[in-house]
């Protein structure tokens, strides 16, 4: 399951003493309304969402048992394919999961091409490329705090890195988590002001109602000035705050994506508790790269695209890793 951690303060609603009586139907609007109010990606879903009331709503009576209620809400939310959008019930969370890709692409065997390790968790690898002089970071979540802790090893990382000819930065298989510390992290390479996004809240209850376009900019903390190449490795499970990461390292001119696009999963999420007690999420802003391309429902795609092919996989190799590599030769 993915993780969601906001960028700014999520609000609720909550259906309490005031609110509407617990029934199906009364779920069933509040989950229709919420949506209708605050989603932010009508625009380009081009989906029916009064046409989607009209056929789900057929289907809500009130001798539903629960799980029938939650399949029917979830159908009904997952008509938008965005997985920030969802519920969360007693038995867990349902997102849309549509971005699996073909090949998961996933660094399964990068213990072969990587020594010298100073970190190896399930979270994150720090280590130096087997006969080069290029370090590796791979960095599986973003969850935590971005605290910039003494004790922290992907910050202490930073320090050595200008004694390397090149940086190696794995991101597969990140699930995303906590925006800060991806910021937190490339602020120490960039070396000037970079915007890397453009974003805009919904705002009214028109469905085309939204903030002005805002930049989202980088700003240098401590920054090393890191010029030397950097390699970042993405693949279809790049999610969310994972994404804004890849944004933030292509704002630097000395990265090259390699690898497949992205999920295309960009919602910050508000969250609205419905009247059953439910956790209803609802995407509530737009995100683009620097050029106006939106990245829900795209992704973001590689300066060169390298897949791992199953007989490879099997072999123990990683050819999106090993492509990265040769670009030190």
């Amino acid at each position: 399951m993915l993780t969601l951690i906001l960028i700014i303060p999520l609000f609720m609603a909550c259906g309490g003493d005031d609110g509407p009586a617990n029934t199906n139907a009364s779920n069933f609007e509040f989950v229709w309304d919420s949506i209708d109010q605050h989603y932010s990606y009508f625009d380009i879903k081009g989906v029916d969402w009064d046409q989607i009331r009209t056929e789900y709503e057929a289907q809500i009576t009130e001798n539903l048992t629960t799980t029938e209620l939650r399949d029917i809400l979830t159908d009904m939310i997952f008509e938008l394919e965005d997985s920030h959008t969802g519920i969360r019930t007693n038995s867990g969370f349902h997102f849309f999961q549509g971005y699996r890709g073909e090949t998961d692409n996933s660094p399964l065997n990068v213990g072969r091409y990587v020594s010298n390790h100073t970190v190896n968790t399930d979270r994150l690898v720090i280590g130096d490329i087997i006969d080069k002089n290029v370090k590796y970071i791979g960095l599986s979540s973003l969850s935590g705090s971005a605290d910039h802790e003494q004790n922290d090893p992907l910050y202490n990382s930073i320090n050595s890195i200008p004694g390397y000819d090149g940086l190696i930065i794995d991101l597969r298989n990140n699930g995303g988590g906590n925006d800060a510390i991806a910021r937190r992290f490339v602020q120490e390479l960039v070396d000037r002001t970079r915007t890397f996004r453009l974003f805009r809240f919904r705002d009214g209850v028109e469905r085309t109602s939204f903030t002005p376009w805002a930049d989202d900019r980088l700003e240098p903390f401590n920054s090393i000035e890191y010029s030397k190449p950097i390699v970042l490795l993405t693949n279809r499970y790049v999610v969310s705050s994972a994404e804004g990461f890849t944004l933030m390292l292509k704002a630097l001119p000395n990265v090259t994506q390699l690898g497949d696009t992205t999920a295309g999963s960009t919602g910050n999420p508000g969250i609205f508790e419905m009247p059953n007690g439910w956790e209803l999420f609802v995407s509530r802003w737009q995100v683009t790269d620097t050029d106006g391309n939106y990245v829900e429902g795209n992704g973001i795609a590689p300066d060169e695209v390298v897949w791992i092919s199953e007989a490879d996989r099997d072999a123990g190799r990683d050819t999106i890793l090993e492509a990265a590599i040769a670009r030190f030769d």
